[in-house]
């Protein structure tokens, strides 16, 4: 059970690592401190600090993943927070200490328009068709995502995205903005980051299994040992009784013997 331990503690520090690969160095820096950051500024997670959009949110069906990623880029790293004065505390404190840089998404500053998404079965809403959050967040969730669209294809994407003046992505992960660029070609899947973060997140939650298995076999082996400590101390304890009785008879026939 100690060698599944240690190979899971070598794998969530592989994921930890790949993860880092996939998101600028500034950034990784700032997210690697942050936690430490919010716990020193008293910020109650799930009030005033929410953690990365991406992890704030899960994929309907993995089939969306590349749509999603393509959709967000780099936001999928920003940070939600309640108020911007909370994010402003955050900001100074890494810039004090010189810890890297991070986005943030105070939820009461976000402006989110109101959408109105065509009716037709060639595109999808992304927000409602891809991804689940927790409504606290929706206004960041709204932010990133309330203008895309998932579309059938390229050619339906091109269509709709100039029509809507939505962006339009395929499950493909073509891009076709409203704007009016495209992009598209090879995506390569082995640095998704949010297949990065899933693997993350499965490799921290196989070692939280593992060192709580760990930890009751350990504390199952102490109850073992300390009862097998109280028989012996018994056995002891019954054998001197037994050799004190043995002296009391010896020394009763010793007795009766002599008055004969």
């Amino acid at each position: 059970l100690q060698d599944s331990v240690r190979d899971a503690r070598e794998s969530a520090h592989r994921a930890v690592s790949d993860m880092r690969k996939v998101m600028p160095r500034a950034t990784s820096l700032g997210l690697d401190n942050l936690d430490r950051i919010v716990v020193e500024e008293r910020l109650v997670p799930g009030q005033q600090y929410f953690g990365m959009l991406m992890e704030n949110m899960e994929l309907v069906d993995p089939k969306f993943r590349t749509a999603v990623e393509v959709a967000a880029q780099n936001s999928l790293f920003h940070v939600i927070v309640d108020t911007d004065a909370t994010a402003a505390r955050l900001m100074k404190r890494l810039e004090r200490d010189k810890l890297g840089r991070v986005t943030f998404l105070p939820l009461n500053r976000l402006r989110v328009d109101h959408v109105q998404y065509p009716d037709s079965s060639d595109v999808q809403p992304m927000l409602s068709t891809c991804i689940r959050y927790d409504r606290k967040v929706e206004r960041a969730m709204q932010h990133v995502f309330a203008r895309k669209l998932l579309a059938r294809s390229v050619d339906v994407a091109s269509a709709w995205s100039a029509k809507c003046s939505m962006d339009a992505i395929t499950l493909d992960g073509d891009l076709c903005s409203r704007k009016g660029a495209l992009t598209g070609g090879f995506v390569d899947v082995q640095r998704s980051r949010l297949l990065a973060y899933a693997q993350q997140l499965e490799a921290r939650e196989t070692l939280r299994k593992l060192e709580a298995e760990d930890r009751e076999t350990k504390r199952t082996s102490q109850v073992i040992h300390q009862k097998a400590q109280n028989v012996s101390q018994e056995l002891l304890r019954l054998q001197g009784k037994q050799s004190e009785l043995q002296n009391i008879h010896e020394s009763l026939e010793s007795e009766i013997e002599s008055l004969r």
